[in-house]
């Protein structure tokens, strides 16, 4: 099938690899910084004050800011695993609805993770600005909340992205219900 004008072809065939491994290597990266997040926190994000038999929470001794940075880093870790596998799966997908499905998820995902990790940077450096232990390790805290910050950049990079994947299916989609008007009005007139 021939590509007309400069819009893209959904072809089975196709695989963009430039795109792939652009995207891929944001999501990596996405990857390392909830790693760096939730492993922080995980880590050295608890500390036991003598009053307290139990570790608690860093951030103002608040454990929701704690268990908040370590669940959407874990869920930020998994969804980087997972989409690059949709991202192969989907150029093996003849079904342009379930192709459209998977990139308006993508986008829906990249979306909310954009929207999570800035009130996890915000909880965190709120939290941070109200402590005031002397037991605290100050630069696992700091990480944790440079890395949300850079997290909410990459995730907002991935959702433009994947932004513009939707573009390019609904573009595409036009084109050929033009396209199958035009087709159908010229042998309709025959």
């Amino acid at each position: 099938m021939e590509n007309i004008g400069n819009l893209p072809s959904w072809d089975n065939d196709s695989f963009d690899w430039r795109r792939f491994i652009k995207q891929t290597v944001l999501r990596a990266l996405c990857g390392v910084f909830a790693i760096v997040v939730f492993g922080t926190i995980s880590d050295q994000g608890y500390y036991s004050p003598m009053s307290k038999a139990n570790g608690t929470c860093m951030f103002n001794n608040n454990e929701c800011a704690c268990s908040y940075a370590v669940g959407v880093g874990v869920l930020a870790f998994v969804a980087c695993v997972v989409f690059p596998m949709l991202d192969i799966i989907i150029s093996k997908i003849s079904d342009a609805t379930a192709k459209n499905r998977i990139v308006k998820g993508d986008l829906a995902f990249s979306t909310a993770m954009t929207f999570l990790w800035f009130i996890c940077f915000c909880v965190l450096l709120n939290q941070w600005t109200r402590t005031n232990s002397e037991y605290v390790m100050a630069d696992a805290a700091r990480a944790a909340i440079a890395f949300s910050f850079f997290s909410i950049i990459t995730w907002a990079i991935l959702a433009y992205v994947a932004y513009g994947r939707y573009n390019v299916n609904l573009n595409t989609c036009e084109w050929l219900t033009a396209l199958f008007s035009r087709i159908n009005g010229n042998g309709n007139s025959q």
